[in-house]
Order: structure tokens, then C-alpha cells, then sequence
């Protein structure tokens, strides 16, 4: 295991999680519940255009990118043309949404949203240029892009309400203005590290592999989307902006809990990928969750226990109502983290359908435990349903896993040998 690579990611994900942190307990004091709640959905629809519309490009990225002797320029030439189509249907598909979903709010909320979809294109060329940094392995490039977004939404929200200008319209222009500087920073380090040059070349052949092996994904994405964003999604149409702001700081605590899932998931997909044989590929799968496992157990178990002290003193007495819900939801990202790691490692092996169809499942789950409990019980029922759908989609991935060859046992279960080799080798690692 790359222990050197996991350790900057781990840093640079906790660098950002701390920022993006920072800058909700920022919006949630300065703004209040009810403001807050709004901003949540006047960005809610603009950002998950970026997942439904990528086509699975972000796996399929990688995965070609890590390929010994792959066609970087091809790759990047036909990611540019897979964008400028992206682009138009995410334009089109995301206008009409927009005045549906936010109907029932004022006009000047639909006219900002309809402005952050400025940021569509924007990002999505930008993630390309960085997922094609990380799968090259160039992860000290890809921590370094990482920040940027949130220390610059952080710094912008600072400086927005030391202006007196904090406001929902500024936050939107603010936006804008931080994804286009990722955006170039992205492109110019992508070509001063990877291509070296400009060079149109594409490449039909690979194009259609690329999205052979993305639609695979995506069908898997948008169900992820799903699982992660309905809740918010049916809060925002459903309840009032207040009960949307208490549940995004919910959520939003929660999800502080990924950035040690997302530092192993970032290593393990190109690790696998690149290995020649399967029982390798099998191998470091078992190794990298093995070793996770052990970690998040403590982890999750620690962090529920810190929110009830810490959440109400951070964000005030006005998200009381958050601490409870955040709690659920970290039971919840217990188990969709760990999918997270063990689904990195199997699109290593090839096989996104896998990823795929737990998604599906998992969507299922959410969308018909969330319209059951949102009536009677509010925003408690609807995070009680998305933790009983990640719990799902957790359960599916380790039967499917199985039937690949990946014994349950030996995920779930290590030998007493085995911790006791972990924590050695952690300990070597870390003296080291």
C-alpha cells in the first residue's frame, strides 16, 4: 500500500473538509436556517447536472489514464469534445429543471440559479484535467487542486461579509468566479506536468471504449446521485428552507467522516488497475479495506460521540435540531465509506456494472423509504432512510464482491495474525 500517497491525500481531504467546514458554520451563523436553506437550493440543481451529465467520464478517466503506455493526448482530446456536448444537454435539461424545482420561490432565486449553471461547464472540463492528473498518479498535483475551490469559498465568504455584501446573489457570482480560476489551474498544470504541448488528436475508437466502460458508471452515478442529493432534493420541495438548513449542516458534519474513504479511494482505483493479474488485483483490494476497516470502525464510532458535544457549540443553538440527524447520517456514512473504498478497488478490476447495480439498489431504497417517512416524520425519517439505503448498498457490494472471488471473511473478518500485521505495518510505516 502506498502509504506516502495515502497520507497526502488523507492531509489534503482533511485540509478541505476543514475548509468546507469552515465555511458552513460561517454561512450557518451569518445567514441563519431559514437563508441558508434557500442558497442550498438555488445550488442544489445547478450540481447535480455535473453527475448526471458526466457519463461516467470520471472512472473511465482514470481507469484509461492508469493504462501502461495510454494515449494521454487522445484521451484528453476527446474529453474536450465529450464536454462541449455535455455542456449543451446540462445547459438545455438544467433551464427547465430549474424553474420547476424552485417554483415555489421567489423569482430572483430562480434568475441566481439560472447563473450558476455557469459553473457546469466550467467544472466539469476542470474535474477532467484532474482526474487525468490521478490517474497518472500525480496525486501531489491533484491534493493541490483539490483546495483551491474551498479555500477560495472560504476566504470569498470572509471577504464577502467584511464587505457587508454576504448575500445569496453574491455567493452565486462568488462561485462562478472560483470554479473558472480551478478551471485554469486545473488545464495549465495538466499541460505543464502530463501533455507538455497542445495536440488535437482524437480518437474514435477509444472514444468509444471510454464511453463503453463510463455508461457502465454512470448508470451507477446517477443512482449514487440519487442516494446522496434526493434527500435534499425532496426537503427542498417538499418541507420548508428552514428544515433544508438544519439538515445541510447535518449533512454536511457528516460528511467530514469521507476524508479517509476518499484518501484510500483515491489510491486504490489506479493501484489496482494497474497491477497485471487478477490474483494481485484481488490481493491489494484485501489489503487496502482490510486496513481501512479497522481505522473507520474507531473513526465513525468517535466522531458520533464528538458531534453531540461539539455541533451546538460550533453552529449555535439555532441547528439544535441538527445534532440528531447528523448522528443517523454518520451510522450511514459508516457504511456508504467503506462501499466507497471496496467499489474503488473493483473498478480497478474492471468491473463498474457491479458499482452500478448496488447504486441502483441503493436508489431504490432511499427514494421509497424517503417518500414513506417524510410526511410523518420530517427531516428525522428522511435520514433514516438514506442510512437504511446505504446500509443496502454496503451489504450488496460485499455479496458481489464475494462472487468475484473477494471472500467476505477476509474483508470483514482479518485474523487476529492479520490486525496484529496491520498495526505493525502501520506502526514501521509511521515511525518510518
Amino acid at each position: 500500500m502506498k502509504i506516502k500517497s495515502i497520507i497526502q491525500n488523507l492531509g489534503a481531504n482533511f485540509l478541505t473538509t476543514i475548509l468546507g467546514l469552515i465555511g458552513s458554520i460561517i454561512l450557518a451563523r451569518w445567514l441563519g436556517p431559514a437563508q441558508r436553506g434557500l442558497f442550498a437550493a438555488i445550488i442544489l440543481i445547478p450540481s447535480l447536472l455535473q453527475y448526471v451529465f458526466n457519463f461516467g467520464m470520471y472512472s473511465a478517466i482514470i481507469y484509461f489514464t492508469a493504462q501502461n503506455d495510454s494515449p494521454k493526448h487522445k484521451i484528453w482530446s476527446n474529453l474536450i469534445c465529450i464536454g462541449l456536448i455535455q455542456s449543451v444537454l446540462g445547459f438545455l435539461f438544467g433551464w427547465g429543471l430549474i424553474n420547476f424545482y424552485l417554483q415555489k420561490y421567489a423569482s430572483d432565486s430562480i434568475i441566481f440559479s439560472h447563473f450558476y449553471l455557469a459553473t457546469f461547464p466550467v467544472g466539469l472540463i476542470g474535474t477532467y484535467a484532474t482526474f487525468m492528473l490521478q490517474g497518472a498518479s500525480c496525486f501531489r498535483l491533484t491534493n493541490i487542486l483539490k483546495c483551491i475551490v474551498p479555500m477560495g469559498y472560504c476566504l470569498g465568504i470572509i471577504t464577502l461579509q467584511l464587505l457587508n455584501i454576504l448575500t445569496v446573489e453574491h455567493l452565486v457570482y462568488l462561485q462562478i468566479f472560483i470554479q473558472s480560476c480551478y478551471l485554469l489551474c486545473a488545464v495549465c498544470l495538466l499541460y505543464r506536468y502530463l501533455l507538455h504541448r497542445f495536440s488535437f488528436t482524437y480518437d474514435a475508437n477509444l472514444m468509444r471504449n471510454m464511453l463503453t466502460y463510463g455508461v457502465k458508471v454512470w448508470i451507477g452515478d446517477i443512482s449514487y446521485l440519487a442516494n446522496a442529493r434526493i434527500d435534499q432534493f425532496m426537503i427542498g420541495a417538499m418541507l420548508v428552507s428552514r428544515d433544508l438548513g438544519i439538515y445541510t449542516i447535518a449533512v454536511s458534519i457528516a460528511g467530514f467522516t469521507g476524508i479517509l474513504s476518499r484518501a484510500v479511494g483515491t489510491i486504490i482505483l489506479p493501484t489496482v488497475a494497474g497491477k497485471i493479474s487478477v490474483i494481485e488485483q484481488k490481493n491489494e483490494i484485501v489489503s487496502f479495506f482490510q486496513r481501512y476497516w479497522i481505522v473507520s470502525i474507531i473513526f465513525h464510532f468517535g466522531f458520533a460521540i464528538a458531534v453531540w458535544i461539539l455541533l451546538p457549540i460550533i453552529y449555535g443553538n439555532a441547528y439544535t435540531e441538527s445534532v440528531a440527524i447528523c448522528q443517523i447520517l454518520v451510522i450511514g456514512y459508516f457504511f456508504i465509506n467503506a462501499k466507497t473504498v471496496l467499489a474503488e478497488g473493483l473498478q480497478g478490476m474492471g468491473f463498474p456494472e457491479i458499482i452500478s447495480a448496488v447504486e441502483v439498489f441503493g436508489m431504490c431504497i432511499s427514494l421509497i423509504l424517503s417518500i414513506l417517512l417524510i410526511k410523518p416524520y420530517g427531516i428525522l425519517g428522511v435520514s433514516i432512510a438514506i442510512t437504511l439505503a446505504y446500509l443496502g448498498q454496503f451489504i450488496g457490494l460485499i455479496i458481489f464482491s464475494n462472487k468475484k472471488g473477494i471472500p467476505y471473511l477476509r474483508l470483514l473478518c482479518p485474523s487476529r495474525k492479520e490486525i496484529l500485521d496491520d498495526f505493525r505495518w502501520l506502526k514501521s510505516k509511521i515511525n518510518h
